[in-house]
C-alpha cells in the first residue's frame, strides 16, 4: 500500500458504449442509521457514470492478474460482448459459461464459440444472480483483456460499496475482531484507500489490485453479515484532508505506538502522524478482595467458583464451603431445597419434576434438573435418534426409560455433562455434594439467570466499576470481599486479585448494590503478534539483504535512526567487504522482519564473533496509519468510529459524497457475530500490512 498518483480510467470509453447498449440491474436496498458529516464532491473518485448498469462510483478491480486461463459463469446464464478485430460493433454471446484463453497475440479466445477478441465484457442473464470466475463470486461485471501474448487479465467493474463489501472482511475478520465501531473505521479506510487511488494500475487496465499489494478483495464469496452492517451504516464516508481523500494507510498491529509516514512510506502527509495506541498500551487496574480463595475444596477451582456463583445468586448458604461436607452425598430434602433455589434465581414458575427415588444417584438427578430447569421440552429434541451422543454403550443401558435418556442426552450436548475417559458418566452411581454444586452452578450459568450478567468493563475507579450491559452503561462499589475468578479457555480459578483492562469481559453478580461475584476472562492479549523475536546468523542476514547487494561477511547490523515511534528506520548492515544502509520498508522487507520496531542483541562466540543476532520486536506491519488491532481495543473501550479514524489519522475531515448520500444502501444486518482472536486471523489481516 504505498502508490499514491490518481489517474483516469483506462478503457473508459469502451465501458460507456457497452453500458449505453446493455444494462444490468442491481438489488436496491434502504440505508438506516448514518453519521452526520460533510457533503462534498470528492476528487479522485471513480467513474462517476452507470458502467453497464452497476450504479456510480465504480471501481475496477484487478481479480486475476496474468493468468493463463478463466471460467465465467452464473446459474442462469451468462452473456458475452466483445469486440472482434477489425469489427466496428459488438458481439452478443448468451452462453451457459465462458472460458476464456489467450488467443493470437494481442487478443483473447473465447473457447466455446472460438471467437477472438480485444476485450470481453460479462453479465449475467439474470440481474439477481452473481458472476463467478473460477467459482468465486463476485457482484458487478466482468471484463477480460490479454495482459500479453499467453496471459490473461480479469478485471471486475463493481460498485465502490460493493468493492468495500468485499475488502473489510478480509482486512479485518468480523469474527475474531466483532467491534462494529472498528469495522466501520476499516470500512471507511478501506473506501477511502481506494478512492484515494483509483487508477494506479491503469497500465494493465485496472485501478487496484485484489492482494495485499493493495487491498485484499474476493468479491461477495467473502461478504458477511457484520462487516456489510459496518459498510452501510458509513455509506460514502471517505476520510479527507482539504477535500481529497487521503491515503488511508493501514497496520495490522503497531506495537503500542505508530509511525510516521515520510521515513517508512516516503510519503510526508500531516494526518500521516504517529500516535500511540491506546489499547496496545492500556492502563490496567488491580482489583482487590478481603475474601481468601478457597483452595481446600474437592474438585478444586472448579467447586469453589460454583460455591461462590450460586452464593451470590442465593441457590445455596455460605455453610455449605466446608470440605469433608462436600465430599459427602446429599440428601433428598437437600436436594430439592437447592434445586428450588435455582428455580428461584432463574425466575421460573410451574415446572415441576415428576422424579422419584434417591435424587443423588447421577441419571435420577440429570432429569431431576432438567425438569426442574423447565428444559424438558428441548430434551425431548436432544434424544430425536434415539441415543445419547457421546454415552458409551455400557452406560446408555443402565438409564431408566426415555426421560432419563433425554435428559442425559441433553446435559451432554450442553456440557454440563461429559462422559470423556477423565469422567465416565457412571449413572448409578452417587453425587457428592461438590458435583451437584458443579452441575448446579454449570445450569444456572448456561440457562442465563437475571442476576448473573456479562458485561464490558469502561472504568476502573477506586473500588468501582463501571460497565457496559448491552446498550445500557451502569456503575457498582465492589464489595470488599467479593468472590473474584479468572476464566481462562474454559477453565476458572480463583483469585485474590485480578488485572483488569477497558474492555475486558466480566460476568457479575449485584447483591443490593455491590458487585458480590466477578469473573474475569483472562489470557486475550488483543495480538499474539504484538511480541516476536528473530535469530539471524550472519550467513543468513547476508542472504536476506542479497537483492540490495553484498558486504561480503556480515559482522554487524546497527540501527542508524529511528522514528517518533522508535522503529528503526534507517539500519546499517557492516561487512568485510563494506555496508549497505537500509531505508524505510527495507529495513523490514530486507531482513524478513513482522515489523521494523525492535532492537537487537548479538550472542558471540569463544572469540568475540557475532554467532547470531538476536532481534527483539513488536508490532505486525508498516507501522503506519490506523492500527487494526488498536482500533479494535479502541472500539472495545468505547470509542466511536469517528474517534479511532481521528486519533490515527491527524487532523483528518469525514465527508460523505453526495452522490452516495442519494443512494439506497443496504439495511443493517440484525445479527452479531462473536469470536474470539487466533494467530489464524491475524496471519490472514496482517499478510502485507
Amino acid at each position: 500500500m504505498i502508490r499514491k498518483s490518481i489517474v483516469n480510467h483506462a478503457g473508459a470509453a469502451w465501458l460507456a458504449a457497452v453500458a449505453g447498449a446493455w444494462l444490468v440491474a442491481v438489488a436496491c436496498r434502504t440505508l438506516q442509521g448514518g453519521a452526520s458529516l460533510v457533503a462534498a464532491p470528492l476528487p479522485g473518485a471513480g467513474a462517476r457514470e452507470e458502467t453497464g448498469g452497476v450504479r456510480a462510483p465504480t471501481i475496477r478491480v484487478g481479480i486475476l492478474t496474468d493468468v493463463d486461463h478463466v471460467t465465467i459463469a452464473a446459474a442462469a446464464g451468462i452473456e458475452v460482448r466483445g469486440r472482434a478485430p477489425g469489427e466496428p460493433g459488438m458481439r452478443l454471446r448468451s452462453l451457459p459459461r465462458a472460458t476464456f484463453r489467450p488467443g493470437a497475440p494481442g487478443r483473447i479466445r473465447l473457447l466455446e464459440t472460438g471467437d477472438e477478441l480485444d476485450l470481453a465484457m460479462v453479465a449475467t442473464t439474470d440481474p439477481s444472480q452473481l458472476l463467478k470466475a473460477d467459482a468465486t463470486s463476485y457482484r458487478g461485471l466482468m471484463e477480460v483483456r490479454p495482459a500479453d501474448t499467453v496471459r490473461l487479465t480479469v478485471v471486475n467493474t463493481v460498485q465502490i460499496e460493493d468493492y468495500v463489501r468485499g475488502v473489510v472482511p478480509n482486512e479485518l475478520s468480523p469474527e475474531e475482531f466483532p467491534r462494529l465501531e472498528a469495522l466501520k473505521a476499516q470500512a471507511v479506510a478501506a473506501r477511502t484507500y481506494a478512492l484515494a487511488h483509483v487508477g494506479d494500475y491503469a497500465a494493465k487496465g485496472y485501478d487496484v489490485c485484489a492482494t495485499a499489494a493493495c487491498q485484499v478483495y474476493h468479491g461477495q464469496s467473502s461478504e458477511h453479515p457484520l462487516t456489510d452492517r459496518a459498510v452501510a451504516e458509513t455509506r460514502g464516508i471517505v476520510a479527507t484532508w482539504r477535500g481529497r481523500p487521503i491515503n488511508a494507510y493501514y497496520t495490522s498491529t503497531c506495537g503500542g505506538h505508530t509511525e510516521d509516514g515520510a521515513p517508512i512510506l516516503d510519503d510526508d502527509a500531516p494526518y500521516l502522524r504517529g500516535v500511540a495506541c491506546p489499547s496496545e498500551a492500556p492502563s490496567r487496574r488491580n482489583v482487590k478482595t478481603k475474601a481468601a480463595p478457597r483452595r481446600d475444596l474437592p474438585g478444586g477451582p472448579e467447586t469453589a467458583r460454583a460455591l461462590a456463583l450460586l452464593e451470590s445468586l442465593g441457590v445455596v448458604s455460605a455453610a455449605e464451603a466446608q470440605p469433608a461436607r462436600l465430599r459427602r452425598i446429599p440428601g433428598d430434602a437437600e436436594v430439592r431445597a437447592w434445586t428450588a433455589g435455582l428455580q428461584a434465581a432463574l425466575r421460573l414458575t410451574g415446572c415441576e419434576s415428576p422424579v422419584s427415588g434417591s435424587l443423588a444417584r447421577r441419571a435420577t438427578f440429570a432429569r431431576h434438573l432438567v425438569a426442574s430447569a423447565c428444559w424438558s421440552e428441548r430434551a425431548v429434541a436432544a434424544l430425536a435418534d434415539g441415543a445419547a451422543p457421546g454415552l458409551p454403550a455400557e452406560d446408555a443401558a443402565k438409564l431408566d426409560g426415555d426421560g432419563e435418556r433425554q435428559a442425559v442426552a441433553f446435559l451432554l450436548a450442553e456440557g454440563l455433562l461429559s462422559s470423556g475417559p477423565d469422567e465416565a458418566l457412571r449413572p448409578n452411581a452417587a453425587l457428592t455434594r461438590a458435583e451437584m454444586l458443579r452441575l448446579l452452578a454449570g445450569a444456572a450459568a448456561k440457562a442465563g439467570a437475571p442476576d448473573l450478567a456479562e458485561g464490558e468493563v469502561t472504568g476502573l475507579g477506586e473500588g468501582e466499576i463501571s460497565l457496559r450491559r448491552g446498550d445500557r452503561m451502569e456503575s457498582h462499589p465492589l464489595d470488599a470481599a467479593a468472590r473474584l475468578f479468572r476464566a481462562e479457555g474454559g477453565l476458572h480459578s480463583t483469585a485474590s486479585e485480578l488485572t483488569l483492562d477497558l474492555g475486558d469481559r466480566v460476568l457479575y453478580v449485584v447483591r443490593e448494590g455491590r458487585v458480590v461475584y466477578l469473573e474475569a476472562e483472562q489470557g486475550r492479549p488483543d495480538s499474539p503478534y504484538c511480541y516476536w523475536q528473530v535469530r539471524l546468523t550472519p550467513a543468513q542476514v547476508a542472504r536476506a539483504i542479497n537483492r540490495y547487494g553484498s558486504v561480503g561477511q556480515v559482522r554487524d547490523i546497527v540501527p542508524r535512526r529511528l522514528g517518533v515511534s522508535g522503529r528503526v528506520v534507517e539500519l546499517g548492515v557492516i561487512g568485510s567487504d563494506g555496508q549497505i544502509e537500509l531505508k524505510g520498508l527495507r529495513v523490514r522487507s530486507g531482513l524478513g522482519l513482522r515489523e521494523s520496531l525492535f532492537v537487537v542483541s548479538r550472542e558471540r562466540g569463544p572469540r568475540g564473533d557475532v554467532e547470531r543476532f538476536v532481534i527483539s520486536g513488536k508490532g505486525w506491519g508498516h507501522g503506519v496509519g490506523l492500527c487494526q488491532v488498536g482500533a479494535f481495543g479502541m472500539a472495545r473501550a468505547g470509542s466511536t468510529f469517528e474517534e479511532i479514524l481521528k486519533h490515527y489519522y491527524t487532523g483528518i475531515s469525514l465527508t460523505r459524497d453526495p452522490s452516495e448520500a442519494r443512494i439506497d444502501s443496504p439495511r443493517p444486518s440484525a445479527g452479531h457475530a462473536s469470536g474470539s482472536l487466533t494467530p489464524a486471523s491475524l496471519t490472514r489481516l496482517a499478510s502485507a500490512r
